[in-house]
């Protein structure tokens, strides 16, 4: 039995998840972006364009960009879960560097279930 070398398995998980975060805000950003730009867009057609194909498409617009919240919502929540996991990662790691630190090579114990210096 030997030790798992420091920045193992975990650091390896938590670099994915921390590629993840990144990939997600950059994704949050540029849907927070073009939201404000479909919005623009619309009060921009209320303004010049009076008609009642104009207000229908307005409505389905409007629609659009409440359910385009929705995902966003969505989005930012898979992001702070997300971020929440990692803590739980990171502690989980710190614990078992603890625990595993207790089990040194001159320890008795670590010997008897076969360990190596």
């Amino acid at each position: 039995m030997t030790t798992p070398a420091p920045g193992g398995l975990l650091n390896v998980e938590q670099q994915a998840i921390q590629n993840a975060l990144q990939s997600l805000e950059g994704q949050i950003s540029q849907m927070i972006s073009s939201g404000q730009t479909v919005e623009r867009i619309n009060m921009e057609i209320a303004a010049n364009y009076v008609s009642v194909a104009s207000k229908t498409f307005q409505d389905k617009v409007n629609d659009w960009v409440v359910n385009y919240k929705r995902v966003m919502q969505a989005f930012d929540k898979l992001t702070q879960d997300l971020g929440s996991a990692r803590s739980i990662l990171t502690k989980a790691e710190e614990d078992a560097h603890v625990q595993g630190g207790n089990w040194g090579a001159s320890d008795g114990v670590f010997h008897a279930l076969g360990g190596k210096s």
